[in-house]
């Protein structure tokens, strides 16, 4: 048996399914272990937000000593893989969705093993191929941030808060396996470790029961968050300047968050994946509004978080 998970997703559990079709598993191991150049131990550093790869586990100690492939093994896919082999290899293991069987420990939010599953990652591997970049010299402002960025100068323009800055320390989250992989973006906003792959809502009971800008900024609101220019006391420091994006659906919904450091720029953490300062464009991520989101096209607003926010 072969357990794949999709490195799809940056706030919601990625989809993970198991392969028990003993055929194919052995000829997708075979074609993995004939080019060892396909594979790597963990998605590029490069890689930002979007379909990355696929994590490729084998459940059986036979299997993996007849083969080599002790642990696991990541497979990166369109503009992140070796070649055009790795998106088929891929495509081949994403088309057995429809016979392969839900992990037995499969998260609260793990989307459905269905048809949609399956043609949305089929597509997202075509499109991943592909370089999108933004026409120069000018960075285009997505009509959600000028919106919100108007709302806000209107409403607070007198307004003046306190916050903190952390520095900028992506080691803490890349440098030990365990914690890279079970903390997640709102984990990395929030710069509190929790090793459970934190959802906004879920440390106040009320975790959001859509992916959308209103329902995730309400959701994390009741964690104790609040929208920028409403200030904390200095009791409630440190005080981190967050912003929220949505990755709108059908198929892709999800959401990202990033938190400004002390050097003036923003990092961020997509999913289980390294923390970086880079959007996906390889630039210094200035602000999260203009910057290079990938499918993340919703500007949801910028917020604080506190010391008592309840995260979970």
């Amino acid at each position: 048996m072969l357990q794949v998970t999709a490195d799809v997703f940056s706030g919601r559990s990625n989809p993970t399914w198991v392969v028990t079709n003993e055929r194919e598993v052995r000829a997708v191991l075979r074609e993995v272990t004939r080019d060892r150049a396909l594979v790597a131990e963990a998605a590029p550093p490069e890689a930002g937000l979007g379909f990355r790869g696929l994590i490729v586990e084998s459940l059986s100690d036979e299997l993996a000593t007849n083969l080599d492939l002790q642990g696991s093994l990541y497979l990166p896919i369109g503009a992140y893989a070796a070649d055009g082999r790795a998106n088929e290899l891929a495509e081949r293991l994403v088309s057995l969705i429809g016979q392969a069987e839900p992990t037995v420990a499969a998260e609260p939010d793990a989307l459905p093993l269905d048809q949609s599953l399956q043609d949305f990652l089929l597509d997202q591997i075509t499109t991943s191929a592909r370089q999108s970049v933004l026409d120069e010299p000018s960075l285009v402002i997505p009509a959600e941030a000028e919106a919100e960025l108007d709302v806000e100068e209107e409403s607070f323009v007198a307004a003046t808060c306190g916050i903190e800055l952390a520095q900028y320390n992506p080691g803490f989250w890349n440098n030990n396996t365990t914690i890279r992989y079970n903390n997640n973006c709102y984990n990395y906003a929030s710069n509190k470790r929790t090793n459970t792959f934190a959802q906004p809502g879920r440390g106040a009971g009320s975790m959001y029961r859509a992916i959308t800008c209103p329902e995730v900024t309400r959701a994390a609101l009741a964690d104790g968050l609040r929208r920028r220019f409403n200030c904390f006391p200095a009791a409630e420091a440190p005080r981190y300047l967050v912003a929220l994006v949505v990755a709108p659906g059908p198929g892709f919904v999800d959401y990202h968050w990033y938190r400004k450091v002390r050097e003036g720029f923003w990092g961020h953490k997509p999913g289980g994946t390294a923390a970086r300062n880079l959007d996906n464009r390889g630039r210094i991520i200035e602000d999260p509004a203009t910057c290079d989101r990938g499918p993340y096209t919703q500007f949801c607003g910028y917020f604080y978080t506190c010391r008592s926010q309840r995260i979970r």
